[in-house]
């Protein structure tokens, strides 16, 4: 398969994933506190495991249309890319972890009825670990999206928009992960806003795939 086939299937895939998630989290989001929604949890488990299902594929759809670009891009491999894919791998690391927790580990803890677990490794949970563990791979995709891409976003063109928009994201990444830490719940809340920033580069890649040179 030809790169620019690569742009456009990864672009698409990530478009559709990134739209469909938020879509399901509105459908799939309890009320009440931690215990009331954990009982949500336990009898609507496929519409919950649905959700973490379709999140659980987002870092496997950006890595993918990232790899296209930087492919198009055909910067040859250098050092600096390197250390930018080893964040990269550790983002994936990291947010597989936490979302495949809610999928396998969250029902079994509640299953068992050790709620202690269930509430430690559930997702909304304020003292949630997959929450800080998936907040800290996204700290680490900002990182290597700006070792990846900032030289890209002193170009021109589309390339140098779409690494503008990676910046961006990253930006609100670091940001949301400072609130985190600081526990300042108005920086925390940016990790939505630097998910939504990447919306257009799904849509950008499929024009790059589909443009001419």
């Amino acid at each position: 398969m030809k790169i620019d086939k690569h742009l456009i299937v990864s672009g698409v895939l990530f478009t559709v994933v990134l739209v469909a998630w938020p879509v399901m989290t509105a459908l799939a989001r309890p009320s009440g506190n931690v215990a009331e929604q954990l009982r949500w949890v336990a009898d609507h488990l496929p519409l919950f495991k649905a959700q973490f299902f379709l999140a659980f594929l987002l870092a496997p759809a950006i890595v993918y249309m990232m790899l296209a670009q930087l492919a198009k891009l055909q910067q040859g491999e250098s050092l600096a890319q390197r250390f930018g894919m080893v964040f990269i791998a550790a983002y994936v690391v990291l947010n597989s972890i936490a979302y495949a927790a809610q999928a396998v580990l969250v029902p079994r803890f509640i299953a068992a009825g050790q709620m202690g677990l269930a509430r430690a490794w559930y997702f909304a949970s304020p003292a949630s670990i997959a929450y800080f563990v998936n907040q800290l791979g996204y700290c680490f995709w900002a990182i290597g999206a700006i070792v990846l891409f900032a030289k890209v976003q002193r170009g021109h063109g589309l390339p140098a928009f779409i690494a503008s928009l990676y910046l961006l994201s990253a930006l609100l990444s670091f940001m949301a992960f400072a609130g985190l830490l600081l526990d300042n719940r108005v920086l925390n809340n940016l990790t939505m806003p630097s998910g939504l920033a990447l919306l257009p580069v799904g849509i950008l890649s499929v024009i790059w795939g589909w443009r001419r040179d």
